[in-house]
């Protein structure tokens, strides 16, 4: 490390330390908001498996009473059973795929510790590892705000859905195709006011989404040209 005017050396550590203790709060406050995903996800997710629960038993009740109970599984119902399937499995996903970063590992507390390392070296250090931390907790925030986004219509739709159809059976009239473009209309205001338009484009720019699945399928395509020339 270049040596510095004392006056230039503390100003550079106090700044390091300056950011180091911001970029702590900051990790602290995305690992806070992933907590707060994760915990809204996990009750999504018991709150599905309650409803399937209920309605598989409803199900079952109404096939021992009528061995074939075609005319109950309407389109609505189908759609409703469906998207209650899709829901439970995106909300499984985003409170499994958390992967956030808390801090310095064990390997790095050790080098310091056992390497004589200037302490303005520490200090920029610590506080370049805290840049990249945020970085990847921004990026993983934007990937779970789209999956709990993703979940919460699903259910919304799953919801919305086996209501229309518990309406078709037993309200004495029959309900048109049309309640589809009522659904789809329901759902654009649901995302206006869900933040959908804001947190799509900010998933797609934090994990391009296209370069990773064209880096995963030119591994193969890879390993078998190297397989061929070897």
């Amino acid at each position: 490390m270049v040596d510095l005017p004392d006056g230039e050396r503390e100003e550079r550590v106090r700044r390091s330390r300056i950011v180091r203790k911001e970029g702590r709060a900051t990790v602290e406050k995305q690992i806070d908001t992933l907590s707060d995903i994760d915990e809204k996800a996990i009750q999504i997710f018991r709150g599905n498996l309650v409803l399937s629960g209920i309605l598989v038993s409803a199900f079952s009740i109404v096939v021992d009473s009528d061995p074939m109970p075609s005319e109950l599984l309407t389109i609505y119902i189908q759609t409703g059973g469906f998207l209650l399937f899709l829901g439970t499995v995106i909300a499984a996903i985003t409170y499994t795929s958390t992967t956030e970063q808390i801090g310095i590992s064990a390997p790095d507390v050790s080098e310091i510790l056992n390497q004589d390392y200037d302490y303005q070296y520490i200090e920029e250090g610590l506080a370049e590892q805290y840049g990249e931390y945020i970085e990847h907790n921004y990026a993983k925030n934007a990937a779970n705000a789209l999956l709990l986004n993703l979940t919460l219509t699903a259910t919304v739709g799953a919801i919305t859905y086996l209501f229309i159809g518990v309406l078709d059976l037993y309200s004495g009239f029959s309900i048109t195709p049309e309640v589809h473009l009522v659904v789809l209309g329901f759902f654009v205001v649901f995302w206006k006011f869900a933040g959908m338009y804001k947190v799509l484009p900010e998933w797609y720019h934090e994990t391009e989404p296209l370069s990773r699945l064209l880096a995963w399928l030119k591994r193969p395509v890879s390993r078998l040209l190297h397989d061929e020339e070897t």
